[in-house]
């Protein structure tokens, strides 16, 4: 192998737990094995916490969170990532509802203005719905765009 750096874009999407796993071990294998940096992208936050050091949270094609993963999934600051990291399941429990986001993800071609998250967010305040919050370290390597901050 070449590489340093590898990008996996939905690399499990469609397939049987079998080869999901076969398919994780494999990636695994080649980071550890040849120090390659992997660029994971997925919507599959389970996947995340395997393989991932460090990631980085999108919504609506804007970067809204991006930490160490245990700290991200700890103590996770933005509130899309609140929300998407409560709607894992666990499969410790025999009946539980799965936590859903209201509203429904932003037009991509005219998103809102201020924070894309806003229309669909807890906390929304005025200033969400009309400034762009920047990204701020709130932590030790722990960055989010979020006005609550």
């Amino acid at each position: 192998l070449n590489s340093e750096l590898v990008i996996a874009d939905e690399p499990t999407t469609s397939l049987d737990v079998i080869v999901e796993a076969q398919i994780l071990d494999l990636l695994k294998q080649l980071k550890e094995d040849y120090e390659l940096t992997l660029i994971l992208i997925t919507h599959n936050m389970g996947i995340v916490a395997q393989l991932a050091d460090r990631v980085a949270v999108m919504y609506a094609a804007k970067l809204v969170e991006v930490a160490e993963a245990r700290p991200l999934y700890e103590k996770p600051m933005h509130p899309y990532t609140q929300g998407l990291l409560r709607s894992i399941p666990n499969i410790s429990l025999t009946e539980q509802v799965l936590a859903t986001m209201p509203g429904s993800p932003p037009d991509l071609i005219q998103p809102p203005p201020g924070c894309r998250f806003h229309p669909r967010c807890p906390y929304v305040k005025d200033e969400c719905k009309e400034i762009e919050p920047p990204m701020i370290g709130v932590e030790r390597d722990h960055l989010v765009a979020c006005h609550l901050y």
